[in-house]
């Protein structure tokens, strides 16, 4: 088994964290011993995530114990989680790669990840073995491909309970309106959104360049003023009605527009649109004010990658490098938290 030594002070945070980035070995009850706890994983790490995880917590070793070491969930549930069915029955297809053992939980709604490759009617029975060992989920869809197109959609089919794509989620003592088939929304960057929360402060005015629903935007309601753009309709909608659900009507505007087009301004600017957020850069330089930060959020292998398209354009200072996610095999999704100096 491996897993990661830490303080328990410090355990709670490790959790969370390891939890949104799927690498917590949740079959497993994580091991207390005097003061330090023993949390699980799913896998050994690569060494670029032991050293963001050692970025997060004081001190943290990473070990190899024997599995009888840690007490199995199985041992203390009457009830079979989804994960359990699936490792239970399809043990051959996770190993291929065709089913994920990850999945999304977005208000009522799961989202699984299956190949093509299994048939429509193994789907439809994982589906609703899904719809029944996942609570308060009323329907669950499984993602079709990648996301796609300028409003960063991706389609979905049916597998089991009601066709129904729009949900309310909670997050960060905040709610908000998703609708899955019109809009980019993924509940693991909560972690993320609340680390930007705690940042804020009421000097700030933050410019979300793709705001999406509104994720980013609502957490940072601490702000004196948030300017919250997307190009499509869908998520402005339902942003504004984000913003009337949150009581946050006198800090958000929201803009519907190519950011590309809106003249605005401010000394923290959010650019939550990893693949592409390179395309945008010059115009985040020109939204930022001088001595304001960027949060850029990219795919690289490393963070010195995601770091070379500011050096030829800027005076900047790295105040903070985070791996948000596994985006493919050695690859991620990183965010620099950048201070731009233009004086």
């Amino acid at each position: 088994m491996y897993c990661c030594k830490v303080d328990r002070k410090e355990g709670e945070k490790l959790r969370r964290y390891l939890l949104d980035r799927g690498l917590l070995n949740r079959e497993y009850k994580i091991r207390r011993e005097g003061n330090f706890l023993y949390i699980p994983l799913i896998h050994p790490l690569e060494p670029i995530l032991e050293e963001e995880l050692r970025s997060l917590v004081s001190s943290i070793e990473f070990l190899e114990l024997e599995d009888e070491k840690f007490q199995s969930r199985k041992d203390s549930k009457k009830n079979m989680s989804f994960r359990d069915y699936l490792l239970n029955n399809f043990k051959g297809e996770i190993e291929k790669g065709w089913i994920s053992l990850s999945y999304d939980v977005i208000g009522s709604i799961a989202i699984l990840q299956i190949a093509e490759e299994m048939d429509i009617d193994t789907r439809r029975e994982i589906g609703e073995n899904a719809l029944k060992l996942i609570p308060s989920v009323k329907t669950v869809f499984r993602k079709k491909g990648g996301i796609e197109g300028d409003y960063r959609i991706r389609k979905l089919e049916l597998l089991a309970g009601e066709y129904n794509t729009l949900t309310l989620y909670r997050e960060n003592n905040y709610r908000l309106w998703v609708d899955v088939e019109k809009v980019y929304f993924s509940p693991r960057l909560g972690w993320e959104r609340k680390r930007i929360m705690e940042m804020v402060s009421p000097r700030d005015v933050v410019v979300d360049m793709f705001c999406g629903v509104g994720p980013f935007s609502i957490a940072c309601r601490n702000a004196r003023k948030i300017y919250a753009i997307d190009i499509n309709p869908y998520a402005v909608e339902l942003l504004k009605r984000n913003i009337e659900l949150n009581k946050v009507r006198d800090k958000i505007v929201a803009i519907l527009e190519d950011v590309r087009n809106v003249d605005v301004s401010g000394n923290r600017v959010i650019m939550n649109l990893p693949k592409y957020s390179h395309r945008f850069i010059d115009k985040a330089l020109d939204i930022v004010e001088d001595g304001g930060i960027i949060h850029y959020y990219t795919i690289a292998k490393d963070f010195k990658e995601g770091e070379r398209i500011f050096e030829s354009r800027c005076d900047y200072e790295i105040l903070g490098r985070r791996i948000v996610k596994s985006y493919a095999p050695r690859e991620y999704v990183i965010v620099l938290d950048v201070k731009v100096n233009k004086a």
